[in-house]
C-alpha cells in the first residue's frame, strides 16, 4: 500500500511538463509597415512602367487627369454640403420663427 500524497499547489516534476506555453509576441512596427508599403507600391509601378513601355509617359498624363477631376469633384461636393447646411439652417431659424409668435 502506498502512503498518501500531500495535496500542492504547484505539481512539480513530470505532471507539468506537458503544460508549457510557447507564446511568441508579435510587435508593430509602424516605419517598418510603411516601408514594405512604399517597396510595394514602387515594384508595382516599375512593373507597370515596363508593361506600358512607350505608353506610360500618355498613361501618367490620363492619371494626372483624373486625380484633378477627382479633387473638382470633391470640391463640389464640399461646396453643395455647405450649400445644404445653410439651407437648413434658414429653415431651422424661420421655424423656430414662426414657433415663438405662436407661443
Amino acid at each position: 500500500m502506498k502512503p498518501p500524497r500531500i495535496p500542492s499547489v504547484f505539481k512539480l516534476g513530470e505532471h507539468n511538463s506537458y503544460k508549457r506555453f510557447d507564446y511568441k509576441p508579435r510587435t508593430f512596427d509602424e516605419q517598418k509597415e510603411k516601408l514594405e508599403k512604399q517597396r510595394i507600391t514602387i515594384e508595382k509601378e516599375i512593373a507597370r512602367e515596363q508593361r506600358l513601355g512607350q505608353n506610360y509617359e500618355s498613361h501618367l498624363r490620363e492619371r494626372i487627369t483624373d486625380s484633378w477631376t477627382h479633387k473638382e469633384t470633391r470640391r463640389q461636393n464640399r461646396a453643395s454640403s455647405k450649400r445644404l447646411l445653410l439651407i437648413l439652417a434658414i429653415l431651422v431659424l424661420i421655424i423656430f420663427a414662426i414657433y415663438s409668435k405662436i407661443a
